[in-house]
Parts: structure tokens; sequence; C-alpha cells
């Protein structure tokens, strides 16, 4: 099944992520409204299940979303030192308040820049 790619913005924001046996967290490198990319040199394998919260600094202090991972991208200096390296995490089960969190958080990134 194809997924269309949704628009991408680059976010200044930390995600903690779980998945299921411990809790880590890492920089956000771009957001869409079906997933995020999560800068990390330790990349959790395609198909794990993680719970997301983005750490934000206004009155929304937790927020929690579901997701899968669907790509890794491993730290790799000798043949990738130009990629970074992380995973990306497509959301799964989201509700409307999570589609409406998600367009609010999307629409002040586009203002920021």
């Amino acid at each position: 099944m194809s997924v269309e790619r949704k628009p991408r913005f680059q976010l200044k924001l930390q995600i903690v992520y779980d998945d299921g046996t411990s809790f880590m967290s890492g920089p956000v490198v771009d957001l869409s409204e079906t997933g995020v990319f999560i800068e990390t040199v330790m990349p959790l394998p395609p198909d794990t299940r993680v719970r997301l919260m983005p750490l934000l600094n206004d009155e929304q202090s937790m927020f929690e979303l579901q997701g899968i991972v669907a790509r890794k991208a491993d730290y790799d200096l000798d043949n990738h030192f130009d990629r970074t390296p992380g995973m990306g995490v497509r959301f799964t089960d989201l509700n409307d308040e999570q589609r409406t969190f998600l367009a609010d958080l999307l629409r002040r990134g586009r203002g920021a820049h």
C-alpha cells in the first residue's frame, strides 16, 4: 500500500518516545500530518510500536501519539557522513483531537519560518 507523502516541516522540538521497554528522547528533524523523523544514533528497528510525547514549551505540557517505526537511518560516518541518523515514525490510530493538535503544531511551525 502506497502512502501519500505529506509536506514536512522543520520544527525545533524535542520528543520523548517509549517502545515499551525504555524511554528515550531526541530532536525532531521534521514533522508532517502523518509522521515524524527523530534524530538518534540508536534508531529502533522498523515495525517497532512507539508511544510519542512531544515536549512543548506552552500550556499543553503533555500530549501523546502512537506510531510505528517505518524506517531507520543508522549512524554511518564512513559511508553516509551527510545523512542524519535517526528513524521515521508513522503515526497510527490518530483521533480528531490528535489531528487538531498536529495541525496546530504544524501551523505554528510554518509561522516561525
